[in-house]
């Protein structure tokens, strides 16, 4: 084992933040091709003389898939705090790429009647079930593998590659569309974009396979300091940081999943834009925002946590109702679109660098990923799965199809007070301060790089 800060240590650190985007990516392609394809699946899966109450109905189907997300993290988070990070980041990966395959080559209901949507929910039940572990395992794996000069950066990793999965499931939808007739694409193209889950979930498999624990986890190993019941200690000893990751994960989620799932409608009904030119939009303007995550990382660095996801509530809250304007006012204009949804990507992005960081920063190492991914989990489940469906309601039931910008201003006021009051602590701080003397048959605190050394 090397020695901390050692220039050998640098690989490990690069294979870790890889695993982390290739998982992160697939995980969130996984879980969002469905929205993409909800036009698709609305009338073979919820036939109804109404075509918005399918896509009402297939809305609450993309939110069921949040309402595991708890389970899973509490799941896959007491098998991470307990048996290690990577042992859990292989279960999720493999369980949401046989999830998403299944959905895949599902019958409909007119093959199978009212079983078909019930296992199109399970199927979606089973998906945030997986993504309740990945997420947050991901992200706690690659912050404990962060020094205090690059810590920012590399906790955009785990939301670059959610980013990326953002892209790249409206990028193969959309191009699916470009390929498939259209009277192909209703009956069965549909499905080509969810059975490419199989081969992208054995590529990450099998380079995960491959990497080593984090060095955190290590320690905690070599401290014999493992959890018997992680999410009791989290409840009753880090039961503020729980609230506080709640608060901050509904804000985060709500934001991002009102901009990646109400989107799609909007620009549908109210631009004009077929179903593929709108996954097609949506990849381009979620592309273009990649780089400022990873701006957003090095500005957590330059500027600290605090500033810098407050400066982006703010800039979320002041853009959606000028960008939803300038979509209804765009004639469908490309570049006007794909401008206007890019300043929604970026809102709906860049500020959940900064709150990942507060995710995992809260918790200490022993039981970071149960405390992470638990809180992550019940915030998700309540902004992301029910933001998008109140966006459609609250356009439905007032006409006015601007008004789930209401909803981002008032997440964004909830997430500058969380942050503001929340303890400015990073994952691993604690870590190297507390590293005692090697315990007989363990590892020396010398030969464990911890989360609070460099990387570089």
């Amino acid at each position: 084992m090397s020695q901390p800060g050692s220039a050998d240590t640098r690989p490990l650190a690069r294979r870790a933040a890889l695993a982390g985007l290739l998982g992160t990516t697939i995980e969130a392609y996984d879980f969002f091709v469905y929205t993409y394809l909800v036009v698709y699946t609305a009338p073979l899966f919820f036939p109804a003389g109404d075509p918005v109450i399918g896509i009402l109905a297939s809305l609450l189907v993309l939110g069921a898939g949040y309402l595991t997300r708890p389970l899973g993290g509490l799941f896959f988070g007491r098998i991470g705090d307990r048996r290690g990070r990577r042992y859990a980041l292989v279960l999720t990966v493999t369980m949401m790429g046989a999830a998403t395959f299944l959905i895949g080559v599902l019958p409909t209901f007119s093959q199978w009647g009212i079983l078909a949507p019930i296992l199109l929910v399970l199927g979606r039940l089973v998906q945030g079930f997986s993504a309740g572990g990945e997420l947050m395992g991901s992200a706690t794996y690659v912050a404990e593998y962060s020094s205090r000069r690059n810590r920012g950066l590399f906790n955009s990793i785990t939301p670059l590659g959610f980013a990326m999965g953002t892209v790249l499931a409206p990028a193969i939808v959309g191009l699916t569309a470009l390929i498939v007739p259209a009277e192909q694409m209703a009956a069965w193209g549909w499905r080509i974009p969810l059975l490419l889950s199989l081969p992208l979930a054995i590529i990450c498999l099998v380079y995960r396979l491959k990497i080593e624990d984090s060095p955190a986890f290590r320690l905690v190993e070599a401290r014999r300091e493992i959890p018997t019941a992680p999410l009791r200690e989290v409840v009753r000893g880090h039961w503020p940081s729980l609230l506080r990751v709640i608060a901050l994960a509904f804000v985060v989620l709500l934001i991002g999943n009102v901009v990646g799932a109400y989107m799609p409608v909007f620009l549908q009904r109210e631009v004009g834009l077929t179903p593929g030119t709108t996954a097609l939009v949506a990849a381009v303007g979620a592309a273009l925002a990649l780089p400022f995550l990873l701006l957003t990382g090095l500005a957590v660095d330059r500027f600290g946590r605090r500033a810098a996801m407050v400066t982006l509530l703010v800039y979320s809250g002041a853009v959606t109702f000028p960008a939803l304007l300038v979509l209804k006012a765009s004639d469908g204009v490309i570049v006007v679109v794909v401008l206007a949804q890019l300043c929604l990507a970026v809102a709906g992005g860049s500020t959940s660098v900064p709150a990942y960081s507060a995710f995992t920063g809260l918790f200490p190492a022993r039981v970071r990923y149960t405390g992470a991914a638990v809180g992550f989990g019940v915030g998700a489940g309540i902004g992301g799965g029910f933001g998008p469906y109140l966006a459609a309601q609250l356009a439905a039931s007032t006409g006015n199809p601007y008004s789930p910008a209401l909803l981002i201003v008032g997440a964004a006021v909830l997430g500058t007070a969380v942050i503001l009051t929340a303890p400015n602590t990073y994952a691993g701080d604690e870590d190297l301060a507390l590293a005692p003397a090697a315990p007989r048959g363990g590892f020396a605190p010398a030969e464990v790089r911890t989360a609070g050394e460099s990387a570089t």
